[in-house]
This record gives C-alpha cells, sequence and structure tokens, in this order.
C-alpha cells in the first residue's frame, strides 16, 4: 500500500518549506481497548517505542514490565519498559503482535525496525513524495 508524506506542522526546512514525514494511522488494541493514533515511520528506531503515556491508557502496569535502555538520539541513555500490544495500520488487512518500548518522555510513537521492519517491507520514496509498507509474511 502506498501513503502519502505528512506536512509537519509548524516544521520547516532550511528553505522554509513544510517538513514532510513518513506518518501513518495505527490502532492499538489490548484488553478489548482500541484507540488511533499517527506514527512516524522510522528506519533509525531500533525499537517500536511510544510514550509512557501510552501505557497508561492500556492500564499496562509499568513496575510489572521488563525495562530496557537504549540510546536516544542525543546519545543519552533512556530507560524504558517493554510489553506487547496489538497494532493495526491503516489500509493493512491483518493486525500484529509487537513488542513496545515505553519511555517516559514526549516522543511521537516510532514505527522502528524490530518488530515492525521485520514484518513489512518499507519503501521510502521522498522524491515521490511516497512510502510504501508491504507485508512480508504470508497468512
Amino acid at each position: 500500500m502506498k501513503y502519502r508524506y505528512s506536512a509537519a506542522s509548524g516544521h520547516t526546512n532550511i528553505n522554509g518549506r513544510y517538513i514532510k514525514r513518513p506518518v501513518v494511522e495505527v490502532e492499538l488494541s489490548r484488553g478489548g481497548h482500541q484507540r488511533k493514533f499517527l506514527a512516524l515511520v522510522d528506519s533509525g528506531a531500533d525499537h517500536i517505542m511510544m510514550p509512557a503515556a501510552i501505557a497508561e491508557v492500556f492500564q499496562i502496569d509499568l513496575n510489572t514490565c521488563p525495562r530496557r535502555t537504549v540510546l536516544g538520539v542525543s546519545m543519552q541513555p533512556i530507560e524504558g519498559f517493554v510489553s506487547n500490544l496489538t497494532l493495526h495500520i491503516n489500509h493493512q488487512k491483518d493486525p500484529f503482535d509487537a513488542p513496545v518500548l515505553f519511555i517516559d518522555t514526549d516522543v511521537p510513537i516510532l514505527l522502528g525496525r524490530e518488530g515492525f521492519f521485520d514484518l513489512y517491507r518499507i519503501k521510502f520514496e521522498q522524491d515521490h513524495d511516497i512510502f510504501q509498507i508491504v507485508p512480508t509474511r504470508l497468512k
């Protein structure tokens, strides 16, 4: 499925044009609860990462989750908590379960390599203002 890049409100590049990003709508679910969010497809992220506030929405007790430390863009260690969620990418046929690293910071939802890129082939065509997400697994 092909998706269009989305303009990031209030963010411009060096030339003053709006920055466009590969953003998709994703429905998160767990235990009968569902919520839709926008997520950034991020080939530079090692994991699927979300702010800890989303764990609260799904009543995930972070005190019972395994801890994991990652390095952010600042190269400073960030401690997170791992739990599974079910994700359904807009316009994709099947939802999937994946480990999510919840971090206590205000970051966008990042669809990173572990848990996402290993299930989908991602093709970025920024010069054409599109990106493509194609399932790699057979059901």
